[in-house]
């Protein structure tokens, strides 16, 4: 429950059947917390229907440069070039630990960066890189973006700008040409993308 308390209100008092009025007096009025969603907001309507949908089209927007890396950045499947002795692709073993002209990747060098930039091996810490990049740029998005949300720009404006970085550092991210700049461009990504979930979860 929530107390609204009004003073110096102009109010009639009654006192052993007597009428008078102009007293001032103090009276609390006690409204629930649905009452005052309503008086101030309005009940729910078209209007919030549309807020939620925009919003959640702006939440999908982030989830898909977060678990994008799921699938770019995945080692893909692979096989020997010429069966033999010492490459079996159904064997477990270590692609480390055979000649870089017995085997390939399945399908296209370009379907990952794991073969794309040959993170295997002695470079395989460096397939990481990019998604801890990422992360270490939302905490920092998150702090800055927070702050331009809730003194300057307010939380409207703070998603929409949000949006826009985050589609065009998506956009220059695929034009990387090794994994030190796809790292850097994740780490960009990320400190766009944070304005949209934290302005989000307020905005719903």
């Amino acid at each position: 429950m929530t107390e609204v308390q009004v003073e110096d209100m102009e109010v009639v008092q009654v006192e052993n059947g007597a009428v008078e009025e102009g007293n001032r007096t103090e009276t609390k009025v006690e409204l629930t917390v649905n009452e005052i969603i309503e008086q101030y907001v309005g009940s729910f309507g078209m209007s919030q229907i549309l807020q939620v949908f925009l919003v959640t089209l702006a939440w999908v927007f982030d989830a898909q440069n977060t678990l994008v890396t799921i699938f770019t950045d995945a080692q893909p499947a692979w096989k020997c070039k010429v069966p033999s002795f010492s490459c079996f692709s159904s064997s477990n073993i270590s692609l480390c630990d055979l000649e870089p002209d017995t085997w390939d990747w399945i399908g296209d060098h370009k379907t990952s960066t794991v073969a794309e930039w040959d993170l295997i091996c002695s470079h395989k810490f460096r397939a990481g890189l990019p998604s801890s990049m990422f992360f270490i740029g939302s905490l920092f998005g998150s702090v800055i973006q927070g702050q331009l949300a809730d003194a300057y720009l307010g939380r409207k404006k703070t998603i929409v700008l949000s949006c826009l970085l985050t589609a065009m550092t998506s956009f220059l991210t695929s034009f990387s040409p090794n994994v030190w700049v796809y790292a850097f461009m994740r780490f960009t990504n990320g400190f766009a993308r944070s304005g949209i979930g934290i302005c989000c979860l307020v905005l719903y």
